[in-house]
């Protein structure tokens, strides 16, 4: 079976992409606004140039400025608060809250801290401070949006193929192991969604190796993006 096979038939042998109202609250739904429409406005950074512009080993913690509450609103510690990497892309969801002090019905001065940690073991720690008084609330800035929900994506990009998606797949080049070596398909191997997300930890794969006998082997791999399109690649793995 050659490569262009294989992945066809593992992106066909994937489980059915879930569906949104599967998941979503059909009330909530009914009024929430699309990404389009969120940032129907908005004329900042996108995701993908915040994690660009990031560089060095330690995660960037965002949106989180010293902000007022007024007097018995809601105060959500992580709304539009974001952590991007240069490598983990965007990691928002490794955000924890350590602490959080604010209470809203009380005027005052309270604390929120905040950690986020990479896969390398690099973190960031921040303390924001947060004022409840008879002010208004202030703004919250959103979270800065993919391309895609901006639709600046084209159509190549858009398209269902495995050779056109904006998945990116890291660690499936082609490989020669000596005969006897051990061999893991998922040692080294990474997957980057659309929005920067890893999502290495989705990844289906297809595919032997007998690493007692000499020849070659392939290994897929495929992946649902976060629109729900598979998008696959594969590797040749030579055993001398």
């Amino acid at each position: 079976m050659n490569t262009n096979t294989l992945i066809k038939f593992l992106i066909g042998a994937l489980p059915v992409a879930p569906v949104a109202g599967d998941f979503v609250n059909t009330e909530t739904a009914e009024t929430s606004q699309s990404p389009d429409q969120a940032y129907e406005n908005y004329d900042g950074p996108t995701m993908q140039e915040e994690i660009s512009s990031h560089s060095g080993n330690i995660p960037a913690l965002k949106g989180v400025n010293n902000i007022n509450v007024k007097t018995g609103d809601n105060f959500d510690p992580l709304e539009g608060v974001y952590a991007l990497d240069n490598e983990d892309g965007n990691i928002t969801d490794n955000i924890e809250v350590t602490n959080n002090t604010v209470d809203t019905n009380t005027p005052g001065t309270y604390s929120v801290s905040y950690r986020v940690e990479n896969s390398r073991g690099g973190y960031y720690e921040y303390v924001r401070q947060i004022t409840v008084s008879q002010a208004e609330t202030d703004p919250i800035a959103p979270v800065p949006p993919t391309e895609a929900q901006l639709g600046n994506t084209d159509e190549e990009t858009t398209e269902s193929s495995p050779e056109s998606s904006s998945v990116i797949f890291e660690g499936t080049d082609d490989l020669t192991i000596s005969a006897g070596e051990s061999f893991d398909p998922k040692d080294g191997v990474s997957v980057i969604d659309v929005d920067g997300t890893d999502i290495s930890n989705q990844l289906y794969i297809s595919g032997e190796v007998d690493s007692e006998t000499p020849g070659e082997y392939t290994i897929a791999y495929a992946v649902f993006d976060s629109f729900g399109d598979p998008a696959a690649d594969a590797r040749t793995i030579t055993v001398e």
